[in-house]
């Protein structure tokens, strides 16, 4: 079975994560939140096994044809893999979100588009790896959240860049200490930023040819110096040649989700603030004016005293 857009072994790997995901949910949705939770750790510590010991587990990495490096939190897929249970054993409510977030779009986008694997074969290890591991992502990430394992609040989207950032900052680090070691592969040589320019995790470091179209839009919100540039020479800065664009992107996706899955929290919040703009800007200062159709009872003034004016 050929690897196509629009062919039978295109969607069949989405077919199967979606049928896993639901007989999993259905399975386990009265159960009590330890065993959800339980559950929901397997699957994470499968994932991580597969992930660090794939050069042993599958065939298709015998030998030196990848570096040591693809065993680490070398982009945002691997490292979401790894801290996945720490993030369930946790109290961050952000970092939650985010998991539930990024890690489900992750594993969704790379089925969407295996460009690696277009015109090959799915019956081959590293193909059916790649499903494997992004497909337990979508599940270990998804899954807390159906569940009522992670709780949601609208307001923690302005988090979201940040820990974004912060995580690019850990795969950076997490390549400079296996550079430093000597064990990145076909990457050792010439210095880190060379090392990192290459590798290029996340983009942080430049666009992926593959997907050109989106610079216009990147380009709109970044400044030009941020830009790299071919005639001279000058590559592009690291991480803020996207800044701006990647967190305007997660603030406004961030609201948008936030109000669809906490629109109770979204609408109270929303109320409350109307209410204080009418406050703020309606009427005069020092007056109270009734809402137009509401009836308003005045009782008769009492004197002190306890006796009547005559």
């Amino acid at each position: 079975m050929i690897i196509n857009y629009g062919s039978l072994a295109y969607f069949i790997p989405f077919v199967v994560t979606g049928g896993l995901a639901a007989g999993v949910y259905f399975l386990f949705r009265r159960r009590t939140e330890f065993v959800k939770k339980l559950v929901v750790f397997i699957l994470m510590a499968v994932n991580i096994l597969q992930h660090v010991l794939k050069q042993f587990v599958w065939p298709h990495y015998f030998g030196n044809a990848y570096p040591d490096l693809i065993n680490t939190a070398y982009n945002m897929c691997a490292t979401l893999i790894i801290i996945s249970p720490f993030v369930l054993i946790s109290k961050s409510r952000a970092f939650r979100q985010f998991l539930t977030y990024v890690g489900t779009a992750a594993g969704v986008v790379t089925m969407i588009v295996p460009y690696w694997y277009i015109g090959q074969t799915m019956w081959q290890w590293d193909v059916l790896r790649y499903y494997f591991c992004h497909g337990l992502l979508v599940l270990t990430s998804i899954l807390p959240a159906l569940w009522g394992v992670y709780k949601f609040n609208w307001r923690d989207f302005y988090k979201f860049p940040f820990i974004f950032f912060l995580l690019l900052i850990l795969i950076a680090f997490n390549d400079l200490v296996f550079w430093c070691l000597g064990v990145v592969g076909d990457y050792s040589n010439g210095n880190f930023f060379d090392v990192l320019y290459e590798a290029n995790p996340c983009w942080m470091m430049h666009p992926n040819d593959t997907f050109s179209f989106i610079l216009p839009v990147i380009d709109f919100f970044t400044p030009d110096v941020f830009f790299g540039d071919a005639a001279t020479g000058r590559p592009y800065t690291p991480i803020l040649w996207y800044a701006i664009p990647m967190t305007l992107m997660f603030w406004v996706l961030g609201i948008i989700l936030g109000a669809i899955i906490d629109h109770k929290g979204f609408a109270a919040d929303m109320k409350a603030f109307a209410g204080f703009m009418r406050s703020l800007f309606g009427g005069r200062a020092g007056s109270v004016s009734p809402v137009f159709g509401v009836k308003i009872r005045y009782r008769k003034p009492r004197f002190s005293c306890g006796r009547k004016r005559r």
